[in-house]
Parts: structure tokens; sequence; C-alpha cells
């Protein structure tokens, strides 16, 4: 899809909120055994680099009343809209993921993700078909989908993110990242490592052939098919194997069991309650354990070191 946006989406990043993170009482473990040194890093975004109010991308909290404050922020004509349309839309919000999910696990994706603009696309046209909506062209799906994940999950900065990253690449090690994310994402981190708005898909700061995002590849963590996606060029252009690298992220599963199958050390960030998934009932994550522990992306100093 191309990024489009016509509405000034810089006014409701500057709106943003503060978020502190919920510390919790995890302590920190910085030492590890292995000889080998680490050589690159791989990040996580949501609950790791960012503070996610509900704690995860896909784990927001929806409602009518955001569905309609991002339209008109998109731009459409609401002003003859049915008095269901919201109701209905953010109806098939959910279907609309839930079927392409269903449609995507009989392609053989075991953690499917979907490309959230498609289902948008999706959403309107049925809107438009029942009568609810009428689409005149103007509109920009592409504002109303972000004003709507603004509100839905609110994001801010983990304390230290930006001084971590801007450390690590004085160091001269490669960064890139490894997460369940949508269009949006680098949207909203460049806005946050810069202060300013750009539609760009590449974060700064961070190697772009080290970086897979799931909506691009429909397949979300725990899925190590994310990871295998990077992994040659790791290799092939940085001459780094996958135990030189570590991956920090905050869910034991999508995070930590799926690098580790990867050949990637790991770093388990417990620097947020909102966040941290520890998943101890699911069987998936028995036996496997994170090489450190943080709870503040600070201390990756000390294992970089």
């Amino acid at each position: 899809m191309e990024v489009n946006f016509r509405t000034d989406i810089k006014s409701w990043l500057d709106k943003l909120e503060k978020l502190e993170p919920l510390p919790t009482t995890f302590c920190p473990n910085l030492k590890t055994d292995s000889p080998d040194p680490i050589k690159a890093v791989i990040f996580d975004i949501y609950g790791t680099l960012l503070i996610s109010a509900s704690g995860d991308i896909d784990q927001a909290s929806l409602s009518s009343k955001n569905i309609k404050t991002a339209m008109e922020a998109g731009g459409f004509d609401l002003g003859n809209c049915h008095p269901s349309t919201c109701s209905f839309l953010l109806e098939q919000l959910q279907i609309k993921i839930k079927e392409q999910h269903e449609a995507l696990k009989k392609q053989g994706h075991p953690y499917p993700d979907v490309d959230i603009f498609k289902v948008w696309t999706e959403m309107f046209r049925a809107a438009e078909e029942k009568g609810l909506i009428k689409l005149n062209g103007t509109e920009s799906w592409t504002d109303t989908i972000i004003v709507f994940e603004l509100l839905s999950n609110r994001v801010y900065p983990m304390p230290g993110m930006k001084e971590i990253l801007l450390w690590i690449k004085e160091k001269g090690l490669p960064m890139g990242i490894v997460s369940n994310a949508q269009f949006y994402t680098p949207v909203i981190m460049n806005y946050f490592l810069n202060g300013t708005f750009s539609t760009k898909q590449e974060i700064d700061l961070f190697e772009e052939n080290l970086t897979v995002f799931s909506f691009q590849v429909l397949r979300a963590k725990p899925d190590t098919t994310l990871f295998e996606k990077f992994l040659p060029t790791l290799k092939s252009k940085y001459g780094i194997e996958p135990n030189e690298a570590i991956f920090v992220g905050n869910d034991m599963l999508k995070d930590i069991v799926t690098a580790k199958k990867s050949g990637l050390r790991t770093v388990l960030f417990a620097g947020d309650e909102r966040s941290l998934r520890l998943r101890e009932d699911d069987e998936r994550v028995r036996r496997f354990f994170p090489d450190f522990i943080i709870n503040d992306l600070a201390q990756l100093k000390d294992i970089l070191k």
C-alpha cells in the first residue's frame, strides 16, 4: 500500500499523553556463561521500545466513539451518517480480521497477521454496500486508521529508548526489528525518535534489511518465519551468526522462545507490568529461559559492554 496522509497527523502525535511503565518485581540478570561476543541487537517494539497502554498492538481498546473521531479526522462526511454506522464498522473490524486470519491459516500460516489497511478497505466497502456510508473518494483511509490506532492503543517511548538506541548505534552494532506491527508503526517510531512526522516505512537507526514487520509477511510471532527472513542477511552482509546477536522482547512465547528457536540469544524486558508476558501455563514456553533479564533499557549497556 502507498502511505498517503492528508491531514495533520503530527498534531495527533503531539497530543499523545505521557505514559510511565508500571514496575515489576523482576531483578535483572546481566551475566551469561556464553563466550560469544554480541555483535548485533534486534528489538521487539510494542511493550519493549514503546509503552503500550493495552500491553500489545493486538489488544487495543475498541470503541464506536473512536471510529467516529477517526473518520472525522480522515475527512469522511458524517452529516447523513446512519446512527448504527460506527457500531457496524466496529463489528466488521473484528469480523474481517477473523476472516483474514482463517484464510491465511488455510494457506499454511500458523500464526497469521493481517494487513490492517486491507481490513479497513473491506470494512468501508461493506458499510457502503449496506447504505450506511457514502464514499466520494476524497477520504483518507490512512489518516482514519492511524488516528483510530492512536486513540485505541495509546503508546509512548519506554524510558531511555532513544538514548540506548543512539548508544548502540554509536557503538557500531547493527540493529534490527522483528515486531508484530502495522504500516503506522514506523510512522510512530520515527516521530518518537525525531519529533517530526514522516511517512517513510523505514525506522531511523535500524537496518532496513534486518527489520521484519508482521503485516508485511502476514505472519506474526511466534512464527519463526519472521526471524528466518533476516538471518541470511545477518550472516551474508554483516558476517554475524545468530548466536552472536541478541533479541530484546517482553513476551516469553512470542519473543524469547521464538528467537531462541531461531538461534539468537535473548533478553527478556521485564520493565512494564502491562506488557510483561511470562505465559507460565503455556506448554510451549516450558524449558525455555532468557539469557538475560532487564527491567530498564539502559541495562543493555552492561550486557553489551
